[in-house]
């Protein structure tokens, strides 16, 4: 849900430029390839540790690994968008 809001922050303004992350992608027409891969790669780090979080046992003394690991992988899709938008243009 958090990564979802961050998205469309990054979308509220008007740029219609590629994503940053495509600057050196553009020159080869590799931008769609390059954007698949890093939400694929995203995807996956992020779906793997929720996995791992259903491999570690709900034990309290486990509580803290797992609070951590919930929020590591959140901040792995929270870091999609972030890497998706050009942040230095000024949308407002």
């Amino acid at each position: 849900m958090l990564a979802c809001i961050v998205a469309l922050l990054g979308n509220l303004g008007d740029h219609n430029g590629t994503p940053a992350l495509c600057e050196k992608a553009v020159a080869d027409n590799m931008c769609e390839e390059t954007s698949l891969g890093v939400i694929g790669t995203h995807g996956a780090i992020s779906g793997a540790m929720w996995l791992l979080l259903w491999i570690i046992p709900g034990w309290r003394g486990l509580r803290t690994v797992r609070v951590l690991l919930a929020v590591a992988a959140t901040v792995v899709l929270i870091l999609l968008p972030v890497r998706m938008f050009d942040w230095s243009i000024r949308y407002i």
